[in-house]
């Protein structure tokens, strides 16, 4: 049986054998596997007639090239874009059908929800400044008929919805330039010519009352340097460049780029924390990632393995300022201006500070983030030889002229001390007494016996150290009622 076991072939046992067949463009793979009957026979040693084991094709296709890449994003961008549109018309046929019932409070939002879908049809600003001047929210109406006419500055709508809006809030001669410039390129539009002769009349009968000339409307003269007239009728009309339609351009994050989106491809989509959005330091290929402008400009300190934008210049449109020297050269000046005027920003900013900082240290609170320990805790108190246990020192006599209560006040402890806890006893303060004359020496025991009867008597009664009383005279004064004054 040890022979017979050890005869069989690989073939006979069902190991995995690969047969390769090549193709043009993939690789097909079969692997067959053994049955577990069989792996247990074959474990016995006994000799066991296979049949052939089943196989699975596994295909290995080749990777795609950079244009299939663009292709099939390219498909991917222009199915969203269809999508987004058939979108944006639903709200327009849904704001349509309530314009006709006059519901235009609740038309507008769909016609502004239409907009922001698919901003480059003029049609859809149209439809807001009409229903915006049916809602009587001119200034809104001329807002949005303007952003028509840069979409489109030869449609006679919008520019005559612009005047009637204009005319409303009474801007009269902008509204007569809308209207004229209608009639110069489609005569045949009755209501631009009816509204143009009355907001003609209009301005002729504004200037006077009667046979009396008004003075002139201050809003002429605000607003003299005004173009009024844009977009004018031989304007080209304004291109919306959108960098992306997708959700990776909108996918700000944190505002830091993703390393491995714009390398290798970001594997958290929009749960990824960090930025999948094109920034003023990079420009977006047509693969969605974000390629480095100062690699563009041959000035990246980085490289390519440290650098968190790509390298690469495979995808980027063949159209860009990176494909001309000239543009290239325009491209490097500016980044130089704006790196001065960061840097001249930066050093101003810098300077702002350490005068602010100054000026703090000055006033004795440095802010926290000076670097300074300790600076609005307040100083330590100073120590004195006195033990703590020591009792208080009896108070100087009062000098003559002084009142006893400041005397008293003095020898209170302050309020910041007692509230600091039993840790320290207060001390009083002692009163620095001036040397006497020798004629004041004398009379010092009256004066300490003068002192000692105040203060048993009135003591008691004398207000505190805040507790003014204002026109009150001394109470050893009588004043003398019968004095009258004459007026």
């Amino acid at each position: 049986m040890a022979q017979e076991g050890s005869q069989i072939s690989n073939s006979e046992v069902g190991t995995v054998v690969p047969e390769v067949e090549a193709k043009s463009d993939a690789t097909s793979v079969v692997i067959g596997v053994a049955t577990p009957a069989e792996e247990s026979s074959v474990v016995a040693g006994e000799s066991v007639d296979t049949t052939p084991a089943a196989s699975i094709n596994v295909v290995v296709s080749k990777p795609k090239t950079t244009e299939e890449l663009i292709a099939a994003r390219a498909l991917k961008r222009a199915a969203r874009k269809t999508a987004i549109r058939e979108k944006a018309e639903g709200h327009k046929r849904a704001g349509d059908l309530l314009f006709e019932t006059h519901k235009y409070k609740a038309a507008y939002p769909h016609y502004l929800e239409a907009t922001q879908l698919w901003a480059s049809n003029p049609g859809y600003f149209i439809s807001l400044a009409v229903v915006y001047r049916k809602m009587q929210w001119y200034e809104e109406a001329a807002y949005a008929a303007t952003r028509a006419l840069t979409l489109d500055p030869k449609n006679s709508e919008a520019r005559y919805v612009r005047g009637v809006a204009r005319m409303e809030q009474r801007l009269l001669k902008p509204a007569r330039m809308d209207f004229e410039t209608v009639l110069a390129h489609d005569p045949m539009h009755f209501l631009a010519r009816a509204a143009l002769t009355e907001v003609t009349h209009f301005i002729e009968t504004s200037g006077h009352l009667g046979a009396h000339a008004l003075a002139a409307d201050p809003v002429e003269a605000l607003t003299e340097g005004v173009d009024f007239g844009f977009p004018h009728y031989d304007q080209d009309a304004l291109e919306i460049a959108s960098v992306s339609d997708s959700s990776d351009c909108a996918h700000v994050g944190n505002g830091v780029q993703c390393r491995f989106y714009n390398h290798e491809g970001c594997a958290r989509g929009n749960a990824c924390l960090f930025s999948h959005a094109p920034d003023e330091k990079s420009v977006r290929d047509d693969l969605g990632r974000n390629v480095c402008t100062y690699f563009l400009l041959d000035s990246c300190k980085f490289g390519a393995a440290k650098c968190i934008y790509s390298h690469s210049r495979e995808a980027l449109p063949k159209n860009g300022w990176w494909s001309s020297p000239e543009q290239i050269e325009k491209a490097k000046a500016m980044m130089a201006v704006a790196e001065q005027k960061n840097r001249e920003q930066r050093q101003l900013e810098s300077e702002r500070w350490k005068a602010y900082l100054k000026a703090m240290k000055a006033a004795g609170r440095p802010p926290k983030s000076a670097g300074i320990k300790n600076g609005n805790k307040r100083a330590p108190e100073k120590k004195t030889d006195a033990p703590e246990d020591a009792a208080p020192t009896e108070p100087e006599p009062a000098v003559e002229g002084q009142p006893a209560a400041a005397e008293a006040e003095a020898t209170k402890p302050s309020p910041k001390k007692k509230a600091e806890g039993a840790k320290r006893k207060p001390q009083p303060r002692k009163k620095k007494v001036t040397a006497k004359p020798a004629t004041e020496a004398a009379d010092a025991p009256a004066v300490k016996e003068e002192t000692a009867s105040v203060e048993k008597s009135d003591l008691a009664t004398t207000p505190g150290f805040t507790e003014y009383q204002l026109n009150v005279p001394p109470a050893d004064i009588n004043p003398d009622t019968s004095i009258t004054l004459a007026y």
